[in-house]
């Protein structure tokens, strides 16, 4: 499993770690399923892990809250780490565990009213997500959902 780190900690600055975990599930027609956030930009499915609660009830709980929508967590794809400072000026160092995923049924209406579900082409994510890590995740969890769905017609 590959594990990439996007920048470096600037000197002097005390960074924020956040663990957090996503998930990343596509259509027949080569979209994923993300969000958008107005002003924000494109995100992966998920965020941070609460205390407690292991990768795949994060993305469980947080998929419910962003979209509304049940989902199965599969195969782990890797691990983004990204060093930033936010606009508001607090250095931030998110950790994303990324997994496979699937949609399920909605459920229930999302409580997070300032994500909006959108099923987006790879590619497009890549060059449009707010987040490097992201970007890169995406282009590896793609290959490996497309090695699996092989592997399931053989």
């Amino acid at each position: 499993m590959e594990h990439k780190v996007f920048g470096a900690p600037q000197p002097g600055l005390e960074y924020w770690d956040r663990p957090g975990a996503y998930g990343v599930a596509f259509d027949d027609w080569g979209r994923a399923a993300v969000v958008y956030r107005e002003g924000k930009g494109y995100f992966l499915l998920g965020g941070g892990i609460e205390p407690g609660e292991d990768e795949a009830a994060c993305i469980r709980r947080e998929v419910l809250e962003e979209t509304g929508y049940a989902a199965t967590v599969g195969e782990k794809v890797c691990v983004g780490e990204q060093y930033a400072v936010m606009s508001s000026g607090r250095p931030f160092h998110p950790i994303g565990h990324i997994h496979l995923a699937r949609l399920g049924e909605k459920v229930v209406e999302p409580v997070e009213t300032d994500h909006t579900l959108i099923w987006m082409p790879v590619e497009e994510f890549q060059r449009a997500a707010f987040a490097r890590y992201q970007a890169w995740a995406m282009g590896l969890a793609w290959e490996l959902y497309q090695k699996r769905q092989k592997e399931k017609r053989s």
